[in-house]
C-alpha cells in the first residue's frame, strides 16, 4: 500500500525517520515513536494520506498538540500532529487527499511545522519509501506549491548500514546547559558536562552564535559571540 504525501512533496524534511529513532535511542525516551518532520507555514492544508476512519481528534498541550490519527486497511495508521485545526471528527471516513486540518506549531514544537507517522499494527516504520504524489486513479497529495513540482521518490536496494550523525564534543570547563530552542533566552532543560560527546541533528546560527539540536527540544551553544564551547568531534 502506497500513502500520500499528507503536504506539497517537494515540502522540506527538518528529521527523517532514521533521526527521531537515533534520538531516542541515545538519549534513551520512552514511548518515543519515529516519523517525518517537514518544514511548513502554519495554516498549509493537511491531507489524508490514505482513505480510512478517522479514530482520534485531539487538542494536547504537550506531545502532539492538535492532532487527528486515521485508521486504514491492512492494519495501517496514521498520525498527523501540530495542528493549528481539523476539519474532521473521530467516526468520519475520509479519502484519499481530502483535507483533514491545517499545519501549525501546537504541542511540543519548535516552529511550524508536519509531524507525520505511519504504524503496522501500531509498530512505527519508515514511510519515506510509502510516499508518492498521485495515487493510481486516486486524489493528488498536498497542493503544489507556486514554481514547485512533485518528486516520486525513488528506489533501489536496502542499504547495509546507515550514515552516522556528526558529533560535538563539549571544551567549556564549566560545562554547558541544554536549552529547549536556539537561543539563551529558551528555558533550561538539562546539563552536560565538559568532554561530553553527543550526536548533533542540525546546527542553527543565531546572528554571532552558533547553537546545535542534539535532540527534540533539546539545543546547546557551540559558539557565543567569540567564546567557543564545543567543537566537532573527528
Amino acid at each position: 500500500m502506497n500513502f500520500l504525501y499528507p503536504i506539497p512533496s517537494n515540502s522540506i524534511v527538518t528529521q527523517t525517520f532514521a533521526e527521531h529513532v537515533h534520538a531516542a535511542r541515545v538519549h534513551g525516551w520512552q514511548n518515543y515513536n519515529g516519523g517525518i518532520d517537514w518544514a511548513v507555514s502554519s495554516g498549509t492544508p493537511v491531507k489524508a494520506a490514505q482513505a480510512g476512519k478517522v479514530t482520534l481528534v485531539r487538542n494536547d498541550a504537550t506531545g502532539y498538540g492538535t492532532h487527528v490519527r486515521i485508521q486504514h486497511d491492512e492494519g495501517y495508521l496514521t498520525i498527523y500532529g501540530h495542528l493549528m485545526e481539523f476539519a474532521v471528527k473521530a467516526g468520519d471516513i475520509v479519502k484519499a487527499g481530502e483535507v483533514i486540518g491545517r499545519s501549525d506549531n501546537t504541542g511540543n514544537s519548535t516552529g511550524p511545522h508536519l509531524h507525520f507517522e505511519l504504524r503496522k499494527n501500531n509498530v512505527a516504520i519508515d514511510p519515506a519509501s510509502l510516499l508518492v504524489a498521485r495515487l493510481d486513479g486516486g486524489e493528488p497529495g498536498g497542493e503544489e506549491e507556486p514554481g514547485g513540482g512533485h518528486e516520486e521518490p525513488g528506489g533501489g536496494p536496502e542499504p547495509d548500514s546507515f550514515p552516522e550523525l556528526p558529533r560535538a564534543r563539549v571544551t567549556s570547563q564549566i560545562g554547558l546547559n541544554v536549552r529547549s530552542g536556539a537561543g539563551v533566552g529558551n528555558p533550561l532543560v538539562g546539563y552536560l558536562p565538559n568532554g561530553t560527546e553527543v550526536d548533533v541533528l542540525r546546527k542553527v546560527t543565531d546572528g554571532g552564535d552558533t547553537w546545535l539540536q542534539i535532540g527534540y527540544q533539546q539545543f546547546i551553544a557551540m559558539k557565543v559571540g567569540s567564546e567557543k564551547l564545543a567543537e566537532w568531534k573527528a
